[in-house]
């Protein structure tokens, strides 16, 4: 049945006044409207609806039976429209979904965790580490609520906003004990043995990608699937772990490990989130773009 919820709301308002001049003002709507809407629904349900009485509009017993479900219903309504404009981190308890890398987590989630444990005592946040195409996918079935990814490795869907977050030059680091020069050739860097931590679910990398457009390459070792991990076969090993700067400088505080400089010419890594459009403009989507936003 295609009901108009603005007239459903003359029934409620009807019933509180008991006069359809006095409900067409708290609607703020005009009386030929409002008595308009009640003729509408009388028609639609073959029922008088309200009977002018001494005592004011009073509603038939249809009506009366409708209304505490019309009140119940309009009042979930305008909760789950209020609450999720107005969301308070504070107060509001929320759970959020995020597709993201390794970077991600390692670099973003200690600060969320410092934000949420400050401000926002009732988030959760869940980090979900899958290929590209399955966190687009879960991002548009909702089941995600942002998506962090490494830029131009795949086509950004249109109903997809892309919102630009961190940029970070690519560094080595080693373990204290390796003489190794504090600044690698080209040469020098493909000959090095080393730990490789995929940044993505494909195959694309940015810095064989640029090896491969200098008709070279690099001998990679072992295999990581978290910079922790990296960082500890690179100290226990000698293996050279290349890593973004941010990175780098957290794990060098953690293990015995120093920074050395790449060749010049290897890319930055940056990273961008992304939202739908069908959710971003959701306040708790709102609020945790913020947040990722502002860590740089």
């Amino acid at each position: 049945m295609n009901i108009d919820l603005n007239q459903l709301k003359v029934l409620i308002a009807l019933d509180e006044e008991r006069n359809i001049t006095r409900a067409a003002s708290k609607l703020f709507v005009s009386q030929s409207a409002a008595s308009h809407s009640l003729s509408k629904l009388r028609e639609r349900f073959n029922d008088p609806l309200f009977i002018r009485t001494s005592q004011g509009m009073m509603p038939t017993a249809f009506v009366q039976k409708m209304l505490p479900i019309l009140r119940q219903g309009m009042g979930s309504i305008e909760r789950s429209v209020t609450v999720e404009k107005n969301f308070d981190p504070a107060h509001d308890p929320h759970t959020f979904y995020i597709g993201a890398c390794d970077y991600f987590e390692f670099i973003a989630m200690p600060e969320l965790a410092a934000i949420c444990t400050e401000s926002a005592k009732n988030i959760r946040i869940s980090v979900d580490i899958n290929s590209e195409h399955v966190k687009i996918d879960r991002v548009e079935g909702g089941h995600l609520d942002l998506y962090v990814g490494v830029d131009n490795i795949q086509k950004i869907p249109n109903n997809f906003n892309q919102h630009p977050w961190i940029t970070d030059k690519y560094v080595g680091v080693v373990a204290k004990w390796r003489d190794i020069p504090n600044k690698l050739t080209l040469n020098q860097f493909a000959a090095e043995s080393q730990v490789h931590l995929p940044i993505s679910g494909s195959a694309a990398d940015v810095i064989d990608n640029w090896l491969q457009q200098q008709n070279s390459y690099r001998n990679i070792q072992m295999i990581a699937q978290s910079y922790s991990v990296g960082g500890l076969i690179s100290a226990r090993s000698g293996l050279l772990f290349c890593a973004p700067s941010k990175v780098a400088n957290q794990l060098v505080k953690m293990l015995p490990l120093k920074i050395i400089t790449l060749p010049e010419g290897i890319p930055d890594l940056s990273l961008s989130i992304l939202s739908h459009k069908l959710y971003d403009y959701h306040g708790s989507v709102k609020w945790l773009l913020k947040q990722i936003l502002s860590i740089k």
